[in-house]
């Protein structure tokens, strides 16, 4: 009889378990009006919603049909990575999910995209796998954001599987969610530091042999070469990494906190979210040091990260919080508006004038030359990065003009070969495109 009991008292109190724990999840842990399980849930489908625009106010997502048979409608299927989607079967993702509940009373969302620039970003990119990312360098505002390939939420129901059976990864956003060794492209950074702190001088004399060896073993210049008596400047204009691995074990740790001052190794703050990367704690050897100098060892970035590292240099040395949502307006609610943020002066005002020279002589007669006309006034930095038997990533950072940029890019091609053939037409093309819209606004002919 007392097993008995015992039987029931304990089947009764794990019914009460039971019970509770689902009160509790509906009650506190789950969201009811996303929820599969909620009818309301499937009608916001099948009923009008707000506009997202771009900076002009061109639209980027509309709702168009009639009652009961309405459907969201993108102008670029590359926008799929940045307003996401709206899809009865598939549910909603980025700003169609963040800003749900101002869209489903009708609010306008109106970002800093730019359509045009991101039509000729799409285009560019288009067949590749990869990412760019275009960006203000004097408040944040992200221009274009492209990461190929994408998946067009014009067709999601047409395509799906196609998309989920696409070895290349459709649905990750490589801007934000990719993380990759960033190789010569953070020479900008190393040259910096090593500016700060009085370790070398633009015009400082090394003799570059092609080799530099530490702890045993060697770090070598891309190919070999041997690039003989060359200043700093020079150095990063041709990207040598024996300057550049040596630099970085006279910095040491110093670099590694830099490298974090620059938000490299931090999840970026704003709407999209992403991955934070990796910057080690400390090299615990010279060689490490090293090779964290030219880009490698453990060190990983996103795009979005060198977006912002390239428009950092370019705002004189200040890192801006990247945005993509400009203003909310409509409906019975106070218009809301995005102001700048500024994150910290990660390098002077001298210095970054300093790297940015360097970085202008990449664009005229080092690894980036003959990419962009003289015109343009190109700042720029190729970056070719060791990513084992499938071939190495091509890498691109820069902004223009570079006596006032309006304009930082960051481009990435995966396994593109070098980043002087592979990614530095693609960002040049950007920034051209770019420049070319800003100086039509302005009335320049």
């Amino acid at each position: 009889m007392n097993g008995q009991m015992r039987r029931w008292f304990l089947g009764t109190a794990a019914c009460y378990v039971i019970i509770l724990g689902g009160l509790l999840y509906w009650h506190l842990a789950a969201d009811l009006g996303t929820h599969s399980a909620n009818p309301r849930y499937y009608r916001v489908f099948s009923e009008p919603r707000g506009t997202i625009v771009d900076r002009r106010g061109e639209p980027l997502a509309v709702t168009l049909g009639e009652e009961e048979n309405f459907r969201r409608s993108y102008a670029a299927a590359s926008l799929t990575h940045v307003v996401g989607y709206f899809h009865p079967r598939y549910g909603m993702t980025a700003l169609e999910r963040i800003y749900h509940e101002e869209l489903l009373v009708g609010r306008t969302v109106q970002t800093t995209i730019d359509l045009e620039l991101q039509l000729k970003v799409e285009s560019l990119m288009e067949g590749r796998i990869g990412a760019a990312v275009a960006l203000s360098p004097a408040t944040g505002e992200v221009l274009a954001l492209v990461s190929s390939p994408w998946i067009d939420g014009n067709v999601l129901a047409e395509r799906w599987s196609e998309y989920s059976e696409d070895g290349r990864s459709p649905f990750l956003n490589r801007v934000t969610q990719g993380q990759y060794p960033p190789g010569s492209v953070i020479k900008p950074i190393v040259y910096g530091t090593a500016l700060e702190r009085e370790l070398t001088s633009p015009d400082q004399i090394w003799n570059d042999q092609g080799v530099f060896r530490v702890d045993g073993r060697t770090v070598q210049n891309f190919g070999g070469r041997s690039l003989g008596a060359i200043t700093t400047e020079e150095a990063l204009a041709l990207s040598s990494n024996t300057v550049f691995a040596e630099l970085a074990v006279e910095l040491g740790d110093d670099l590694l906190s830099v490298l974090r001052r620059f938000a490299l190794g931090s999840e970026p703050l704003w709407e999209l979210g992403g991955q934070s990367g990796f910057v080690p704690q400390r090299a615990y050897s010279d060689h490490n040091k090293a090779l964290l100098g030219i880009g490698q060892g453990e060190l990983l970035v996103t795009p979005l990260q060198m977006g912002m590292v390239a428009a950092a240099l370019a705002n004189r040395g200040v890192l801006m919080q990247p945005y993509l949502v400009q203003e909310l307006r409509g409906g019975f609610r106070l218009r809301q508006i995005t102001r700048p943020v500024e994150l910290g002066q990660v390098l002077s005002e001298s210095v970054a004038a300093q790297v940015r020279d360097a970085m202008v002589l990449t664009a005229r007669s080092g690894t980036a030359q003959g990419v962009c006309s003289d015109e343009v006034q190109l700042a720029a930095k190729t970056g070719t990065a060791q990513a084992g038997a499938k071939g190495d990533h091509a890498w691109f950072i820069g902004f223009a003009p570079s006596p006032m940029p309006q304009i930082a890019v960051a481009v990435l091609v995966e396994h593109g070969g070098t980043g002087s053939a592979a990614a530095a037409p693609i960002g040049a093309a950007i920034i051209e495109e770019a420049l070319k819209i800003w100086n039509r606004e302005k009335g320049i002919r």
